[in-house]
């Protein structure tokens, strides 16, 4: 018995300790001697879910004390397995959907779309009615702005690869250097040597542009495959929506046609902009006679300029298709034809291109950068800035005149907070990259102090911004860290007086301290907008930048590098500015650097180990839950396949005569609410909803008040029998739900049964029969607590209510032909 016991690991504290039956938990419900109708128990996980077993809690051995270290179990008997007698508990188990396969721990390389598509629905406006005039031109532009900043970090992951593999690699090192490259780096001979026909810069560059091609497929491939895997066919019976609960319409989850739509016109763009750098070097040798008087050019010029042109509106047209609304059906599918055809004449137009850059060209040498490179890359940041911009705006209107509710985060610039955050990190990552690779190919210690030996090779200066921006995020969170960790002290004390008095113990006692320190990190998410605002200072800064470069100089011209923009000062104080900045900035490449090998190492780790794998899961868990309609390469939306197979798990229960109560803990609350409002017509009213530790009005309510609120939240309670809702004053997550006033009824907002939070922990001192005090649970295990029996008694009393003025039909839903 005790190597059963040694070999149970529960997902949460005390997953399999007893609960102590209350009065109320151990008695039958009124005028019921036993069950007389199908009843069940529908249990939702929340992130990083375990095994089905360990959240069914059916493992042969159950705790009856102690903890998880050293405790006493006994053979667990079958009313073990019910929390209310006569009611059966199913799980629907969703972690696999993130954290199921090892290759899913590497979408940590994809968070800057994962953000910017987030951001998509953070907008403040009202989402229940029709905006007109000044607002549906915010309304509209904010939309376009973050799909058009979406469609930015794809062409900056391009430009990141091209700058590795077509500027470092073939135009710098191998064209450029020819025998010195080859001397320090053997293994690009086949590359670099005189004598090898791939030697000119031509098929050097074609050679190069494997490397960006290769991202941009397996891209590509990646979101193919999962929206493969994560596509459900429609339900046969609608849910009825309203537009109250935007999450009510029946073709919100099923955004297939969409996605395509817009990775079509992605992928277009990506790879017209790796055409793009292929094409100018090759046109500006051909041209450059020209330009000098002398007639005619060495090379096809002609050809080139008239693939530049075709390049340059095939590009326009995929990027203006992203701007297709997605609401109609018929839209969808003629810009899917649309977008199809753009793509693949991208793809004709790059072979055009290989053909252009491999026509011989004698006397063609490289030097430098390679050409365009720069001018491409500071145009991107300064229309990443404008879109910035657009975006705020918008929200600044929306929640000035259309804002949804007024519990709205950050005066409704959340989103554009987040898309900016997105858009700093995929430059961050970018920068490091191409920095990184730098230094690897040239041997380089340093940017900032090159050695004697190494290859003369450069990047753009843009990138230095970036890094120096790196490293003030980076000191800016060491900053944030110690403020945070000053108030969670202050809070402690401020919290000292509420537990003395709960439990009547002395301040003295040290566990007195413990309860108050973790009811103030319970607290410690409502600082969540000031931590994202000071984040965001270093974006200020860049934006700035960016502006100043577009009213003061030419953009095809580099912006001066960051050690060098100090030179205004003078004498002592210039050279120490100027170190001061180049040391930041190789803290910058280190710390970048640094970040990629970290998610390499992560992604190795998960690849391995399943408890690191569920940990990475858990963080898309929270970022994925929304379909991908701003960036079609993002990380998959589990809830596009959870939430249809959810309502159609139970609409058919309904219909089989079973009353059905959904328990959602987290962000399955988040699921199960989101399952309520897809449920067909007649099954509305005939279950009921439990929500436990639920990010529903605290996170969701705040940050994506368009969708979440008391609005909807009203309309979601009128769709169910009841709804109670369980949450502690430790949990950092949860809180209260608040919903409007019942419908024709005026009054302030009405807080979903439970108002007051549960006690964490149950008791000060340790049971009976026990040697340890209780330990604090915070966020875990709700379904352990005494309350969520008593919880879910209640709820099932008031289905059988709801159901009385009905007549009884057994089950809650009359049978139906179209189950």
């Amino acid at each position: 018995m005790s190597d059963l016991a040694a070999s149970l690991d529960p997902h949460e504290p005390d997953a399999t300790a007893p609960v102590p039956r209350s009065p109320e938990t151990s008695v039958a419900p009124p005028g019921r001697a036993g069950p007389t109708r199908g009843r069940v128990e529908l249990r939702v996980h929340g992130v990083s879910g375990g095994q089905a077993e360990e959240l069914l809690d059916v493992e042969p051995a159950m705790r009856v004390g102690g903890d998880r270290l050293a405790g006493f179990f006994r053979w667990r008997r079958e009313p073990d397995t019910e929390t209310v007698p006569g009611v059966r508990r199913e799980i629907f188990a969703w972690g696999n959907l993130t954290s199921g396969s090892s290759s899913r721990a590497f979408w940590l390389l994809l968070l800057p779309f994962m953000l910017v598509n987030v951001a998509y629905w953070m907008r403040p406006g009202r989402m229940d009615r029709a905006p007109a005039g000044v607002r549906r031109l915010a309304n509209n532009s904010y939309g376009a702005g973050v799909r058009l900043l979406a469609l930015s970090l794809t062409v900056l992951i391009a430009l990141a690869a091209a700058g590795v593999g077509m500027d470092l690699v073939a135009w710098q090192c191998a064209s450029g250097l020819g025998e010195a490259c080859v001397r320090a780096r053997p293994w690009l001979a086949f590359l670099g040597s005189p004598s090898s026909p791939l030697s000119a810069p031509g098929p050097a560059l074609v050679v190069g542009a494997v490397l960006p091609v290769a991202v941009v497929v397996v891209l590509w491939r990646l979101s193919r495959r999962t929206a493969a895997d994560y596509e459900v066919v429609s339900g046969s019976v609608p849910p009825r929506p309203t537009a109250a609960a935007p999450l009510s319409h029946a073709e919100f989850w099923r955004n297939s046609e969409t996605m395509a739509r817009l990775r079509s016109a992605h992928i277009s763009v990506a790879l017209g902009t790796i055409a793009a750098s292929l094409l100018l070097p090759a046109l500006r040798h051909d041209l450059a006679p020209a330009v000098d008087g002398v007639p005619g050019g060495p090379g096809p010029w002609i050809a080139g300029t008239v693939l530049s042109a075709l390049l340059a509106a095939v590009t326009a047209a995929s990027t203006l298709s992203v701007l297709v609304p997605g609401a109609d059906p018929r839209w969808n599918a003629r810009a899917d034809r649309i977008c199809r055809l753009l793509r693949d004449t991208t793809l004709v137009l790059g072979l055009a291109v290989v053909a252009y850059a491999l026509w011989p060209r004698p006397g063609w040498t490289a030097s430098g950068r390679l050409p365009g490179d720069g001018a491409v890359l500071n145009t991107l940041f300064a229309v990443q800035v404008a879109l910035v911009l657009v975006t705020l705006v918008a929200a600044l209107v929306l929640f000035a005149s259309d804002r949804a509710h007024d519990g709205t985060a950050m005066l409704g610039l959340a989103g554009p907070a987040t898309a900016a955050l997105g858009a700093l990190l995929g430059g961050g990552f970018s920068a490091a990259l191409v920095y990184q690779s730098s230094l690897l190919l040239s041997g380089c210690g340093s940017m900032a102090t090159p050695e004697v030996d190494c290859l003369p090779l450069s990047v753009p200066t843009a990138y230095s911004w970036l890094q120096l921006a790196f490293a003030l995020e980076a000191a800016i969170v060491l900053a944030v860290v110690a403020v945070l960790a000053l108030k969670l002290r202050r809070d402690t004390r401020a919290h000292l007086s509420g537990v003395t008095e709960d439990y009547a113990r002395s301040v003295r006692d040290r566990r007195t301290w413990t309860i108050a320190h973790a009811r103030a990190v319970g607290r410690m998410t409502e600082v969540l907008p000031s931590v994202l605002g000071a984040l965001l200072l270093p974006v200020v800064a860049l934006g700035a930048l960016a502006l100043y470069s577009v009213l003061s100089r030419d953009l095809a011209a580099d912006p001066a590098a960051a050690a060098t923009a100090v030179s205004s000062a003078s004498g002592e104080v210039r050279e120490v500015a100027r170190g001061a900045v180049s040391g930041l900035i190789g803290v910058g490449s280190l710390l970048g650097g640094a970040a990629l090998v970290a998610l390499v190492w992560i992604g190795r780790s998960a690849y391995r180990d399943r408890p690191t794998r569920q940990a990475v899961g858990a963080l898309w868990d929270v970022g994925t839950f929304w379909p991908r309609v701003a960036h079609p390469l993002a990380p998959p939306s589990y809830a596009e396949r959870a939430v249809p197979q959810l309502s159609a798990r139970v609409a058919l229960m309904c219909r089989e005569g079973t009353d059905v109560v959904l328990s959602g803990h987290s962000q399955g609350s988040v699921l199960a609410a989101a399952t309520v409002w897809q449920l067909p017509t007649d099954c509305l009213g005939r279950i009921a909803l439990l929500t436990h530790g639920s990010p529903l009005d605290r996170l969701y309510a705040r940050y994506f008040p368009a969708y979440f609120g008391p609005g909807p939240f009203a309309d979601l309670r009128e769709r169910v029998s009841a709804w109670h809702n369980l949450w502690r004053v430790t949990d950092a997550i949860a809180g209260p739900v608040r919903t409007r006033a019942p419908s024709g009824e005026p009054g302030p907002p009405v807080t979903v049964e439970r108002a007051e939070p549960l006690p964490d922990p149950r008791s000060y001192d340790a049971p009976p029969g026990e040697a340890r005090r209780p330990e604090i649970l915070g966020h875990s295990y709700y379904t352990g607590d005494p309350a969520y029996a008593g919880t879910l008694r209640r709820v099932l009393r008031a289905m059988e209510e709801a159901e009385a003025p009905r007549g009884g039909a057994v089950g809650g839903c009359p049978p139906s032909s179209g189950a």
